[in-house]
Formats: C-alpha cells, sequence, structure tokens
C-alpha cells in the first residue's frame, strides 16, 4: 500500500524567513543597494547643478539604505551564517555608517561648494 511520506509542517515566520532571508534575496538586496550608490555617485558627479546634486545624494543615501538593511538583516536573522561572519556583516554595515554615513557627504560637499 502507498504511505504518505510525513513532512513536517513549518511554521509562517519560518517560510517568510526563508523566503525573504534567503542567499538569492541578500544577493539581490546587496547589488541593488551597491548600483544605487554608483547611479547616485554618477549623478552628482558628473552634475553642476546643486539640485541634481541632492538628487544623487537621494539615490546614493538609498542605496546605502539597501545596503546595509541587507548587511544588518543578513547578519541578524540568518543563524545559518558562521559567527565571524555574522561578526564581519555587522561590522562592516556599522563601519559604512561611520564612514560613508547617510547624508555626511552630501551635507560636506554642499557647504564645501555652495
Amino acid at each position: 500500500m502507498y504511505q504518505p511520506v510525513y513532512q513536517p509542517v513549518k511554521s509562517t515566520a519560518e517560510t517568510l524567513k526563508g523566503l525573504f532571508f534567503s542567499n538569492m534575496a541578500l544577493a539581490i538586496a546587496t547589488a541593488l543597494g551597491l548600483l544605487l550608490m554608483m547611479i547616485g555617485a554618477l549623478i552628482y558627479g558628473l552634475s553642476s547643478d546643486p539640485d541634481v546634486w541632492d538628487f544623487g545624494f537621494v539615490i546614493q543615501a538609498f542605496g546605502m539604505l539597501f545596503l546595509v538593511g541587507a548587511m544588518l538583516m543578513g547578519a541578524l536573522v540568518r543563524q545559518d551564517f558562521d559567527k565571524h561572519v555574522r561578526m564581519a556583516l555587522i561590522l562592516g554595515a556599522v563601519l559604512l555608517l561611520i564612514f560613508i554615513g547617510f547624508w555626511g557627504v552630501s551635507i560636506g560637499t554642499v557647504a564645501w561648494f555652495g
């Protein structure tokens, strides 16, 4: 006789964690963050209008948000990563915020050229 295979039921939290914090989702968020940061840097680097500079800084800030968010969520949610990898992700996100920041570059540049 055919016996159905027993499959343990996963909770909704486990299903969502596997869906949103998979390796592919973290890689997409990281790549999107880096892409937005590069596009923002190109926009404010190649323009001479202060309004366009502000738009470039906003694009770069959203890229930084995606990048830091992916690093922190990957480190805090993914328990299967090695502890040294998780610590490096947290340290990298904190160092990005300290040395680059969301708006620190834009405020310094506008004060310098403005």
